[in-house]
């Protein structure tokens, strides 16, 4: 749902803040007054093609900043695309244009066009005289026919698309085995090659090289190592040389001694002499660990050639097959599997096309199913929405949904769907896109949206002014339309018709002052008084004038009936 948007040097808007509710809002004004310049800063801010010229005369840049509270589907959408904000209820979408290009943010985060396009398509739907690609999409055509039918229709829908996706995956499958006998025995003959060579290398322990790095190190620095640790030892130990040299050791002893000896008279240095006892019992710990060490040295040349010989042979393994040995392994691991899968080609190719052929069979029968249902639910959705465009005002409209069989089963099955329309009579029945105007496709989207209400994904759609043209019990139905579709959907809807104006939940008007340098849009909500008048203004011209008052005030008696 749409909850607010703010506009500042946008086309005739200096700024304008405008708080949307939920149920129908309705904007109405002047004509020429800029209302659909509103619509057009919402199209834009969620990608729609707009320039330098869309800023303010005297401005630099032009900025939109539209909040959305998210539905589940679009909160996992920003959850899935790193796009969640402190609220993963709200997604702030906005849009700075100056001369020389525009950036897009989604919740701060600076986006692509085609990424804010596809939240777009999740947010809102647009139904203007200049925009109605959605209806005229053949994917959203056959979304609709789809949609009306029943459980056993969905879910064969699912398994059709789990077929498909299973007969894709085989047909890639089979085509990896399928290339030349020639292929297929270098690729053997390499396989076996680097598997031997890995073999050969003999890798158990992906931390080997780690290891050898480590014994390496101590290894060609054994004499400096054994020089070292015997020092330390004979300073802590003292040695065969050092009789007439103080160790520590000793140093240590005559300390706890004298300090003992002392305590007889003083006992607070009782303390002290545990403490030297204490670090007695360390300095003999680390005696004990030197003797250890200095044992495990290793001197030898021969071993240390061993090692660095090793660690040779691991770099070139993983120059070739890593970067790690850990990536080595892997490949060896998967060379085994590589090499059973060539040497057993043959019979792998076999089962795999008779799985291919089961698949097949099946996926065709899905999809003969799905194709006659889907003629019956066009026939019938066809007749529902010529009834709905006839009480719109198209009763001499004819409407068709045509349903095609192509050769080759898809992701949605083998039927191409298609909306043809004959506005006048005498016409030929064309695809919508192609002879319907710009009101006609809005009607037909309120036809559509008043059947699939209850199914309909995105919470917000926008009419702008799709009653131009229309009068008497045409309104009136457009008016009760417009009201029940205002119970599942927020309806932004741009109107100059005081009947549909009066079920507004949410009233704005649109005004246009001009002063001797500048012409600015602004916008205010209007209290239940201005409410009043304005649909009296609309009605007869004068919104002060008695009679007007009253049939504004009747007109919303019979909304409030409706709510």
């Amino acid at each position: 749902m749409l909850d607010n948007i703010v506009i500042k040097d946008f086309a005739l808007i200096e700024k304008v803040c405008v708080e949307w509710t939920q149920g129908l809002n309705v904007l109405t004004g002047e004509t020429g007054a800029g209302k659909s310049v509103l619509i057009d800063a919402l199209y834009a801010v969620l990608g729609g093609k707009t320039g330098a010229s869309a800023i303010r005369i005297g401005s630099e840049k032009a900025s939109i900043e539209a909040t959305f509270v998210c539905s589940p589907t679009v909160s996992a959408w920003l959850k899935q695309n790193e796009l969640i904000d402190d609220d993963p209820a709200k997604a702030i979408v906005s849009r700075e244009i100056s001369k020389s290009g525009s950036r897009v943010r989604i919740n701060g985060t600076l986006v692509n066009h085609a990424m804010v396009q596809e939240l777009g398509t999740m947010l809102l739907t647009i139904h203007a005289q200049h925009e109605a690609h959605t209806l005229m999409s053949a994917q959203y055509q056959m979304d609709m026919v789809d949609s009306s039918g029943d459980s056993n229709h969905k879910r064969d829908l699912e398994k059709l698309k789990l077929l498909y996706l299973k007969r894709k995956e085989l047909q890639v499958n089979l085509k990896e085995l399928n290339g030349s006998e020639d292929e297929r025995l270098r690729r053997l003959d390499f396989a076996r090659f680097q598997l031997q060579e890995l073999e050969e290398a003999d890798l158990t322990n992906e931390n080997e090289d780690e290891e050898l790095d480590h014994q390496q190190k101590i290894l060609a620095n054994a004499a400096l190592l054994e020089e070292l640790v015997n020092g330390a030892y004979q300073a802590l130990n003292g040695g065969s040389d050092s009789e007439e040299t103080s160790c520590a050791s000793d140093l240590l002893q005559k300390s706890i001694s004298d300090v003992e000896k002392a305590s007889r008279f003083d006992t607070e240095l009782k303390e002290i002499v545990t403490a030297l006892e204490a670090s007695q019992a360390h300095i003999e710990e680390a005696v004990s660990g030197l003797r250890r060490y200095a044992s495990t040295l290793d001197s030898d040349p021969q071993t240390l050639t061993t090692v660095e010989s090793r660690i040779a042979a691991l770099v070139q393994v993983k120059r070739k097959y890593g970067p790690t040995l850990t990536a080595a392994i892997e490949h060896r691991n998967g060379l085994v599997v590589e090499i059973d899968k060539l040497d057993h080609s043959q019979v792998r190719i076999a089962e795999l096309e008779n799985e291919l052929a089961v698949i097949q069979t099946e996926l065709s029968q899905v999809a003969d199913k799905l194709s006659e249902r889907r003629k019956k639910l066009a026939q019938a959705l066809s007749q529902t929405i010529q009834k709905e465009l006839s009480e719109l005002g198209m009763a001499q409209c004819k409407f068709k949904i045509e349903v095609s069989e192509s050769d080759e089963v898809g992701p949605s099955g083998q039927d191409r769907v298609e909306f043809l329309i004959a506005p006048n009579p005498g016409q030929p029945l064309m695809p919508l896109g192609k002879i319907a105007s710009g009101g006609e496709l809005s009607r037909i989207m309120l036809a559509i949206k008043s059947i699939f209400a209850s199914s309909d994904q995105v919470s917000t759609v926008i009419f702008d002014e799709i009653d131009t043209g229309l009068s008497g019990k045409v309104l009136q139905s457009m008016r009760d339309k417009l009201a029940r579709l205002a119970k599942s959907h927020q309806i932004l809807c741009i109107t100059h018709q005081a009947i549909i104006a009066s079920v507004a939940d949410n009233h704005i008007q649109v005004e246009k002052t001009h002063s001797q340098n500048a012409t600015n849009v602004s916008t205010r909500k209007l209290s239940q008084d201005e409410r009043t008048k304005a649909l009296a203004a609309m009605a007869s011209g004068e919104g002060d004038a008695e009679v007007a008052l009253n049939f504004a005030r009747s007109l919303i008696d019979q909304a409030n009936q409706l709510k």
